[in-house]
Order: C-alpha cells, then structure tokens, then sequence
C-alpha cells in the first residue's frame, strides 16, 4: 500500500480590494508556496488575463499583478472589476486566491473649497474640502505649503473638511486641501487663516 504524503501548497500572500485612479499604477499582491514552485495566473472577471502580449499589465516574480498607467473612461473601463490570483502546481492541482476588487476613482473634483476666515484664539474654525466620496482617503491639507500633522485639536472630517478646535496664533496662515491618488495632486483654492487675540 503506498503512503500518501501530504505536500504543502497555500497561499502566502492575497489580493486584497484596491482603489487606484486613472494613470497611476498598481499592484495586486499575491504569493504561493509549493515545492516544485506553482504557476501563477490571474483572472479578471473570471476570465484568464493573457499577460505574455500586454504592455501595461506585467506578473512580477512573486505572482503579483502590476498594473502600469490605469485607463479609466466613461465607456472603457478595462482595468476596473474583481481579480483572483490562480497557482497551479501539476501533480497537486490549483488553488485560487480571494477575490480583490480594484476600483479606479475619477478625477479629483472639489465641490467645496477652504474660504478665507478668521477665528478668535480659543475659539474653534471649519475649513471646506469636499472631493467626489471615493478620493476622500487621498485627501491632505497644507498649512503655508506645508504638510498640516492632524492631532486630536486639529481634525480631519470623513468629508474631508478641516477642523480647528482651541485655535492658537501658529494656527494663522495659509491653508489649502490637496487630493493625491496617484499622478500629480490636485489642490484646492488657497485661504488665509486669521487668528484674532
């Protein structure tokens, strides 16, 4: 009677779900472990992708997906959908990784914008920055062209909008929101902060 042994085949990394936005690049991670070393394929949308002839799609060494200059029109969306990383290793079979969606954001769209204000020192002041839901996460402000560090007195709202609680004269400046979401930010109109004793 001959022992079967059991030989180990997993995944040691997976896709997870991505946003990306049009023209920047991105990678789906993925990783099996077998001896011998399986093969790695990638399916989109269920179908295989035919990696060998494509420019912006390329297998990088470990199995993962690297996608270069993401398209994203109204009526060519082809980069957009759900992915699933196939390893196959021929005398044990195929396993198939989780389902990653990679969603492409649009273009950066601010639908309001920081307004010159002024606030009293101890006082609290709201600066808009609203952008299309799906780049919130990208958005950063500046203070004086300078990255803004968010603590527990100055907040950034889900919206994107800026908090300032208990404002002190360095608070007082120039502020403005930027959305980088891969490809070069986008930034808002700029809004002077006035801080009055």
């Amino acid at each position: 009677s001959s022992v079967r042994t059991f030989t180990p085949f997993y995944f040691l990394v997976e896709p997870v779900d991505t946003l990306s936005s049009r023209g920047s690049s991105v990678i789906l991670n993925c990783s099996a472990y077998s001896e011998p070393s399986p093969k790695i394929e990638w399916k989109k949308d269920g179908t295989f992708l035919n990696l060998v002839s494509d420019d912006r799609r390329q297998l990088l060494p470990d199995g993962s997906l690297f996608i270069t200059n993401v398209v994203h029109s109204k009526h060519n969306k082809p980069d957009e959908g759900y992915y699933q990383c196939v390893a196959t290793v021929e005398s044990l079979g195929t396993i198939v990784s989780r389902t990653a969606k990679l969603t492409v954001a649009g273009l950066p769209r601010f639908a309001s914008q920081p307004e010159p204000s002024s606030v009293y020192a101890g006082n609290s002041v709201v600066l808009n920055c609203e952008v299309n839901a799906d780049l919130v996460p990208f958005v950063r402000w500046e203070q004086n062209r300078q990255p803004l560090l968010l603590d527990d007195r100055v907040i950034k709202l889900p919206s994107g909008t800026l908090v300032i609680s208990n404002a002190t004269e360095g608070d007082g400046g120039l502020y403005r929101c930027m959305v980088e979401s891969g490809g070069p930010p986008k930034y808002s109109d700029e809004a002077e902060l006035k801080v009055l004793p």
